[in-house]
C-alpha cells in the first residue's frame, strides 16, 4: 500500500493519506501529529511534483522519475530500504506486515474498538482484524481479577 501512494492520496491539513488497497477498495488513513512532522519533512525533499508519494533517492541524491512524474517505489524496495535501516540501527529485521500487525495490536490495546481498527486497516471482516489481537488472555485474567469473592 505504502509503495502506490501518490502526492494526490496526501492532506496535510486533515493529516490523512488515502489508501487504495485489495480489490481496489479505497480507505482514509490518518497520521499522528509526529507521523504528519515526518511526511512534512519529506515533502520539503520531495517537492510537489505529481507522481508517487514515496519515491526512490537515486545514489546521487535525487528523487527518480518516470517521464515528468516523480517514480514510485515498489513493495520490495520498501521492504529491502527498512531491512537496510533496521541493520543500520542494530535491530532484528522486520518485515513490513510485521509493522500492520503492530499497528493493529497497539490500536487494540489503546482501547480502539474492533471495528474502528478494522475500517483503518482495510479488512473486509472482523475476523481478520481479531486475529491479530494479542490482548484475550491478558483481558481474561484482567477480568478476573476483578472479581471480589467473599471472605470465608
Amino acid at each position: 500500500e505504502l509503495a502506490g501512494m501518490r502526492l494526490v492520496d496526501y492532506d496535510s491539513g486533515e493529516r490523512s493519506i488515502r489508501i487504495v488497497g485489495k480489490g481496489n477498495k479505497e480507505r482514509l488513513v490518518y497520521l499522528t501529529e509526529a507521523a504528519a512532522a515526518r511526511v512534512e519533512r519529506w515533502m520539503a525533499v520531495r517537492g510537489s511534483d505529481a507522481g508517487a508519494l514515496f519515491c526512490p533517492v537515486n545514489k546521487a541524491g535525487r528523487l527518480r522519475r518516470s517521464g515528468t512524474r516523480l517514480a514510485g517505489m515498489t513493495g520490495q524496495a520498501v521492504a529491502d530500504l527498512l531491512t537496510k535501516r533496521l541493520v543500520e540501527a542494530g535491530q532484528r529485521r522486520h518485515t513490513p506486515h510485521d509493522f500492520r500487525r503492530t499497528f493493529i495490536g497497539e490500536l487494540l490495546d489503546a482501547g480502539v474498538d474492533l471495528a474502528i481498527t478494522q475500517s483503518l486497516v482495510g479488512h473486509a471482516s472482523p475476523a481478520t482484524t481479531a486475529r491479530y489481537d494479542r490482548r484475550p488472555a491478558r483481558r481474561s485474567r484482567e477480568a478476573v481479577d476483578r472479581l471480589r469473592l467473599p471472605e470465608a
